[in-house]
């Protein structure tokens, strides 16, 4: 098993055994209130518990405020419409039908639909149907607030911790593509296959997801420095972005490659840029000076080399793939220089105050 399958493995467990220890707070809370049906409390616990911290407050919220705009809902079919079969059955299509059409706007109306069918048709034949319909929404809000509290407090597996774990394997992998790249257009333009970054890229697409939750849900429970991990999600999508047209780039002119006049140069804006990379994913601060040094030897190498006419052999094509291609490492390291200059900015002001 290895290490991801393992902590997947524990993750799960965890999630497990705190369903269970939800589960069962809830339904002793519920009996404490001395609740006739304790089992919603329990259910509604299991169904709101989720493997990370965001995703249980999203599913918190989604039920505890669905449950309340379907119990008002609900108490007002009780007292509008008489307890007859043809107005129950009328109460039960007008309130569900609402509740269905309003998804349109806010996806909580769906539980909201299903609280004010509860509170309409289990109150069927009881005295008093809107003291009897308020205790389920009791009873659910039990174990909510059940599943809430277990899962901030007990081994809280927060979204901010999971997104920086993937942070870390995704700036590795972007290095070693930026590296694989450098090394093929320093082999003669050695062209790569075009879905070369799709796996990487696909890695990609829930960073921003899965921040917006932090941003929304985490951060008022938990200390997040939220600038600095959102500075590292957006880095990261501008270095995929250009290793993108690096890519292009490569595999677009096709023919006899040729040598780089400049390698030592590349080699060395490489070497720095992958480091920086690396860096970012490991939370240290990338070496400022040697990414700076590194893009202005390869600038004055270049210019150079055009003043000197070395450029003219070439033919147009691979001019424009040798641009477009050096164009793209250039500005992945000056995204890099910019995220580290704001870096350092951050924690002198932090540490100022």
């Amino acid at each position: 098993m290895n290490f991801t399958a393992f902590s997947s493995h524990q993750a799960h467990i965890k999630h497990g055994l705190k369903t269970g220890i939800a589960a069962v707070l809830a339904y002793i809370l519920a009996d404490l209130c001395n609740l006739k049906f304790g089992y919603w409390a329990a259910l509604s616990a299991v169904i709101v518990m989720q493997i990370n911290v965001a995703d249980s407050i999203k599913m918190c919220w989604y039920r505890f405020s669905g449950t309340a705009i379907g119990a008002f809902i609900g108490v007002l079919c009780i007292l509008v419409f008489p307890q007859t079969p043809h107005m129950t059955m009328l109460a039960l299509f007008l309130s569900v039908g609402f509740c269905a059409y309003m998804t349109r706007y806010n996806n909580r109306y769906k539980m909201a639909a299903i609280t004010t069918t509860i509170v309409t048709l289990a109150s069927l034949g009881v005295p008093n149907r809107v003291e009897f319909g308020l205790f389920r929404v009791l009873e659910i809000g039990i174990g909510v607030a059940s599943a809430f509290v277990t899962s901030i407090t007990i081994w809280p597996m927060r979204a901010s911790e999971g997104l920086k774990t993937d942070l870390f394997k995704q700036f590795e992998e972007c290095a070693a593509n930026y590296e694989t790249l450098m090394e093929g257009f320093l082999d003669k333009q050695s062209s790569l296959i075009p879905s070369a970054l799709e796996a990487f890229n696909s890695k990609l697409t829930k960073n921003r997801e899965i921040y917006a939750k932090v941003i929304r849900l985490e951060r008022f429970i938990y200390v997040e420095d939220t600038q600095l991990l959102g500075m590292k999600v957006d880095i990261l999508e501008k270095c995929a972005s250009h290793l993108r047209a690096m890519l292009h780039a490569l595999n677009h002119v096709h023919g006899e490659g040729y040598h780089i006049i400049m390698e030592n140069e590349l080699r060395q804006l490489a070497k720095v840029t992958a480091q920086a990379m690396r860096d970012i994913g490991s939370k240290r601060i990338p070496d400022e000076q040697a990414l700076h040094n590194a893009l202005v030897a390869s600038q004055q190498k270049l210019e150079s080399l055009r003043k000197e006419g070395a450029t003219r052999r070439f033919y147009l094509q691979k001019m424009i793939q040798f641009f477009a291609f050096y164009h793209g490492a250039q500005f992945i390291c000056e995204d890099l220089l910019r995220y580290t200059r704001e870096r350092k900015k951050i924690n002198a002001r932090r540490v100022k105050n």
